[in-house]
């Protein structure tokens, strides 16, 4: 026997059998047990306004009709709030470290389900895209932040959750709509899940691949294609990420070397958040390069749409919130908030003396206000040795 109930009923313990309908033409999961409140909240903010519930496969008792109510307001996301001061701002970053340490966790777990062969939880990363993205909303500078901050050892995390926020901030910077927003942002922690299920030995390699090294890694594609259609109800664009963000425009990509014309700007703006992560990362047989260089890269490569890859630099910043930076004064500083009308004066703290080899007094500058400093280029911390994720938690997140 089946109801149709509103989101204002929603339980959990309910079996949704359908959607009925919407606000937008986002695809969802449209059956399964609510187990959680989040799962309720999560539908609420993607515009969902009504179910179809099967009476017999709910865990609940089905309360009776009661008369019609007022429609719920619907939920907006947060307005990106301006910082004006700096403690508000370490407020911020903070509140994204929390995130990003809890996501971490989710995904790590995800990714353990993956490799034991069990059924993923694709409901948990669900909830997981749609903290991210109101989180980006609410203040994009500060995790943008957490992007830089390459702490853990487990690669194949900390790549989905950044790919995942970057995808976020792009497409947020495009002006997509929300449906659009929230399926770039899934895509982003699931397009190398394939990855999970390849030879441990060979996803934490530390020196060069060999050719048949890149062949067996070439096959998490259709790997996590696999994972995907068999166990998830994704959306199809979530689908066509995962498919189709290693090739390229000019052929040179993979499975199926594509042309342009049969790239979708979404696969294309996923292959540029992936290889911009990527090569943030610092490994045994290459070092990582700063921002400024990766950005660099992604202009001059004839893989990537240049326009594409201009946007996906306004969108993030020529300085990224993160990173470090190598001011005319001689001082090391990271770009703590970036400057939207001029890119090349962000505001930033100053903590190392480049000429006296040493860490100093941490200092607040903002560069469109002092004139008398300014950004010489990016560095790398491994250029000065400096471990930037523990600097950063004991100088910038005191709470």
């Amino acid at each position: 026997m089946k109801k149709t109930v509103p989101i204002t009923e929603l339980q959990v313990g309910m079996f949704v059998s359908a959607i009925t309908k919407s606000k937008t033409n986002l695809t969802v999961k449209s059956q399964g047990m609510i187990r959680s409140q989040k799962t309720i909240d999560s539908l609420t903010v993607r515009g969902i306004l009504e179910f179809e519930i099967d009476l017999e496969k709910s865990e609940c008792k089905i309360p009776e009709p009661a008369p019609a109510a007022p429609q719920a307001p619907e939920r907006k996301r947060p307005e990106p709030r301006k910082i004006i001061s700096f403690e508000q701002h370490q407020k911020e970053l903070a509140a994204a470290d929390r995130l990003y340490t809890e996501a971490r966790e989710v995904h790590s777990k995800f990714i353990r389900q993956l490799k034991s062969g069990q059924a993923p939880d694709f409901d948990s990363l669900n909830n997981l895209s749609q903290e991210i993205i109101d989180k980006v909303f609410e203040n994009s500078d500060a995790l943008a932040c957490l992007i830089m901050l390459k702490e853990s050892s487990d690669y194949l995390v900390e790549h989905a959750l950044n790919c995942s926020i970057l995808m976020s901030l792009f497409a947020k910077y495009k002006g997509f709509s929300q449906a659009d927003i929230e399926d770039l942002t899934l895509a982003g922690l699931l397009m190398d899940c394939g990855m999970a299920a390849l030879p441990a030995e060979l996803t934490s390699r530390t020196d060069t691949f060999s050719e048949a090294d890149h062949i067996l890694v070439r096959t998490h594609v259709d790997i996590g294609l696999e994972i995907a259609e068999r166990y998830g109800d994704l959306p199809s664009t979530v689908l066509d990420i995962i498919k189709n963000h290693h090739e390229r425009i000019d052929g040179s990509g993979y499975p199926k070397a594509k042309l342009a014309d049969n790239i979708s700007v979404h696969a294309q703006m996923a292959s540029i958040a992936d290889v911009y992560d990527a090569m943030l990362t610092d490994k045994t047989y290459r070092s990582s390069t700063c921002a400024q260089e990766s950005l660099e890269f992604l202009q001059n490569d004839s893989g990537f749409d240049t326009d594409l890859v201009n946007e996906f630099i306004q969108a993030i910043g020529l300085f990224p919130v993160g990173s470090l930076v190598h001011l005319k004064s001689g001082k090391l500083a990271i770009v703590v908030q970036r400057n939207r009308q001029n890119p090349l004066t962000p505001t930033v703290m100053t903590f190392y003396s480049i000429r006296g080899k040493h860490h100093t007094e941490m200092k607040r500058i903002d560069l469109k206000r002092q004139t008398s400093d300014k950004i010489v280029g990016s560095v790398t911390p491994e250029e000065f040795d400096i471990n930037l994720p523990k600097f950063f938690r004991s100088a910038l997140l005191p709470f």
